[in-house]
């Protein structure tokens, strides 16, 4: 491993090209002292969703389900969060007086997005150890739990509303599940996170899952 990245677990895309270089890629971005800094690291070339988040609908709320972004392509900017599930959830966590926290367990929306979460419910669910269980309609079925894990999507490869942008053209993400399988699933489809609301919404890094 290179001395720039002795102390540094780098995220790193098995398909990028080998000769790419970590130190251009991230600390050209940064302070450029020659040195791959923690606080460079972007979670690009993947999507880490922290939150029980099953549907576009859980993000977006009622009335952005199929709204084109601002941005090139129809990508969401930053702001237009603002009245959705989660630009709430942005908003508190910029809460200068507890920076961040809102995050850190369960967040429950206001009046204005009720049945927006999981099961109709009105609670953003942050990932813990048995999560799943808000999943589970049949508790007389000792196999509900392990049903629900392999449906709860938690890290996946960048969507992006331009097909050049995947990691496997054509279009298509490998998605990591609570359970630990992956399913490789084409775009466009109707399936969470690889739907045509799901590549507006995540179509640039640091947007939805970095907060507002």
């Amino acid at each position: 491993m290179p001395e720039y990245l002795s102390d540094v677990n780098t995220v790193w895309c098995p398909s990028w090209a080998k000769e790419t270089d970590p130190l251009q890629r991230y600390d050209t971005s940064g302070n450029q002292n020659g040195i791959v800094e923690p606080c460079e690291l972007r979670k690009e070339p993947y999507h880490y969703n922290g939150f029980l988040i099953m549907d576009d609908f859980n993000i977006l709320g009622f009335d952005k389900i199929g709204v084109e972004g601002a941005d090139p392509g129809g990508r969401w900017q930053t702001a237009q969060y603002g009245d959705t599930p989660w630009g709430e959830l942005g908003r508190a966590n910029a809460d200068p007086n507890k920076p961040g926290t809102a995050s850190d367990t369960d967040f429950k929306v206001s009046s204005l997005y009720e049945g927006t979460q999981v099961g109709g419910g009105n609670t953003i669910y942050r990932f813990r150890q048995g999560i799943e269980r808000f999943l589970i309609t049949d508790i007389n079925n000792p196999g509900a739990s392990a049903v629900a894990a392999s449906q709860v999507p938690i890290l996946w490869d960048h969507i992006s509303v331009y097909v050049t942008d995947f990691a496997h053209v054509p279009g298509g993400c490998n998605v990591l599940y609570m359970d630990g399988h992956v399913d490789y699933i084409r775009y466009p489809g109707e399936r969470f996170p690889m739907t045509p609301d799901s590549a507006r919404i995540f179509g640039r890094y640091d947007r939805v899952m970095g907060g507002l």
